[in-house]
């Protein structure tokens, strides 16, 4: 069975304990007073942002407080991904006024409708804009396709109304959420800033000034800190000669710094440890103390193991060599190299012996040399993560380093069961 790499639902699915820390956070996006707010969420790669965010989703659902999803990596241009922010959200505001309004009384039925109206006249403003710049077709989200048709026919020529509503686009929004919420406030959920490039990464966080600026509303980021503040950096100094420019963007940008709490490694054990699907490894020490060293509690990366573990261990079954437990350790370690060290591995799948002179450096407390030392110094943690796994250790049953056949045979099996795959995504969060 292969383990996905979903982020979880909401509350229930929690393995990690985020909850805790989600509801204080959530009491405090409740109770914020001077709105708009913008709440980074800081984490690198693979460490749950996601699933942390889609729990105080679902806790500030159970408040009955609004809130709004967006995935800004999916569109790719700058121009695309502003208007599609903006659509995204007005059609999400759109849909339930509607909804609201046909159940609702006379009265309240008034109200929606003219905000409905309000958020019809905010999208075609925000088309306009966008066919302005780019002459060219649409997403329009909220918008009918004739009206897309009548944005475009007016592109020369737009009437004074839709600059108004140009102009006015703060102000109305503003409006619009109020409604909308209920005089409360809206929580719009930004995900995966730092898996878009990066002209689009900063477009996302402007468009927030620029178009909801004035709204009762709490701004939720995730992102790698450092990616999006090197991107930043890079918009404001193209020869990257002042990183500081970038991370003074965020701070000006970010009134709310919260740092991804780390996942206890217990836990992600005691959710992922049954996932191990060869007997010979149940419960074993070795292979959970492999894991920590090589991944700490990283949750994305841990899965992407499990998978290829599980998948190299049915392939040598199929070799009609039932693998024993000592062969699996290998197996597993060599994994580990391949995501976590690939040209390490690489080195080694050209020289056998690499694995074995690195364990003799770490057991004798000497130094590498010649290419070694030079492998070992593009490769920072592959001595710690030999010296882990070393038959020499004590506290741990770890068998010596592999034969060259060994060797061999396994990294023909890795080649199908990791691939280069787990090095490529250890390449986009390093």
């Amino acid at each position: 069975m292969l383990l996905p790499d979903n982020p979880i639902s909401g509350p229930d699915g929690d393995h990690f304990g985020f909850s805790t820390h989600a509801k204080v956070l959530c009491d405090a996006i409740a109770t914020a007073e001077g709105l708009p707010l913008t709440i980074g969420v800081f984490g690198p790669w693979g460490m749950g942002k996601s699933s942390f965010m889609k729990v105080c989703e679902g806790l500030l659902k159970a408040r009955d407080i609004r809130t709004v999803w967006f995935n800004p990596w999916k569109y790719d241009q700058k121009d695309e991904i502003w208007h599609a922010l903006i659509q995204t959200v007005l059609t999400e505001i759109a849909q339930d006024l509607d909804s609201r309004r046909e159940s609702g009384e006379e009265t309240l039925q008034e109200r929606l409708s003219a905000a409905l109206e309000t958020v019809k006249r905010l999208s075609q403003a925000a088309a306009w804009l966008l066919a302005r710049r780019t002459a060219g077709p649409l997403t329009a989200g909220f918008l009918a396709p004739e009206d897309v048709d009548a944005v475009q026919s007016a592109l020369t020529a737009p009437g004074v109304e839709t600059y108004l509503h140009v102009n006015r686009f703060e102000q109305d929004f503003k409006s619009v959420v109020s409604t909308y919420a209920d005089g409360g406030r809206l929580v719009l959920f930004i995900d995966d800033l730092d898996r878009c490039h990066e002209d689009a990464a900063i477009t996302v966080l402007d468009s927030l000034k620029l178009f909801m600026g004035e709204g009762s509303c709490v701004f939720v980021l995730a992102m790698d800190y450092q990616v999006v503040a090197d991107a930043a950096a890079r918009r404001f100094d193209s020869e990257r000669t002042d990183g500081a420019r970038g991370r003074q963007y965020l701070e000006k940008l970010i009134h709310f710094p919260f740092h991804l709490p780390v996942i206890p490694f217990e836990s992600l054990q005691l959710h992922l440890q049954d996932e191990v699907t060869d007997p010979a490894l149940t419960g074993s020490r070795e292979l959970w103390e492999l894991i920590e060293v090589a991944f700490t509690a990283n949750p994305r990366r841990v899965r992407r193991f499990v998978n290829g573990l599980n998948h190299t261990a049915l392939t040598l079954h199929e070799h009609n060599d039932p693998p024993g437990r000592e062969r699996l350790l290998h197996a597993g370690t060599l994994l580990a190299f391949q995501i976590m060290h690939p040209d390490f591995y690489s080195a080694l799948q050209r020289d056998p012996g690499v694995w074995a002179r690195f364990d003799e450096a770490e057991f004798a407390k000497t130094e590498l040399g010649g290419q070694d030392a030079e492998l070992a110094r593009r490769n920072p943690g592959v001595r710690r993560l030999i010296a882990a796994v070393s038959s020499r250790r004590t506290g741990f049953d770890f068998p010596p380093p592999p034969t060259a056949t060994v060797i061999r045979l396994l990294t023909e099996v890795l080649t199908v069961a990791g691939g280069s795959a787990a090095a490529e995504g250890v390449a986009r969060g390093a």
